[in-house]
């Protein structure tokens, strides 16, 4: 049993200006589950970020056109924001998957009387 986590970006929006796609927002998803019921413990929680596009053009220095984007790329963009945002999402996977893998014993059981 091991909890397995992934992220993937879903989306990305670029400015509507007359510079060439500047990427102004992405979207990720975080997926988490327990290698042991992938599919009884899979959960997925989205991150959105909005990405400093003030003087940014085509033109500017380090400009990695849109067609040249990866993911490794985009998560650079986005730094300690996605890790830490990332980490507690993926500590709140881990805390719903152990209660789905060990659920808490009910307060109140029903029992037959002793007669």
């Amino acid at each position: 049993m091991a909890i397995q986590h992934s992220k993937s970006i879903r989306g990305m929006r670029v400015l509507n200006t007359g510079s060439k796609d500047v990427v102004c927002e992405v979207d990720i998803t975080v997926t988490s589950y327990d290698d042991s019921d992938q599919e009884g413990t899979t959960i997925e929680s989205n991150m959105d970020f909005e990405l400093t596009t003030d003087g940014i053009t085509s033109e500017s220095e380090g400009w990695v056109a849109f067609d040249s984007l990866t993911e490794e790329i985009i998560y650079g963009w986005l730094g300690s924001e996605l890790a830490d945002q990332e980490t507690n999402i993926q500590n709140k996977h881990l805390q719903r998957i152990n209660l789905v893998l060990n659920p808490p014993a009910p307060p109140i059981v029903s029992k037959a009387t002793p007669w």
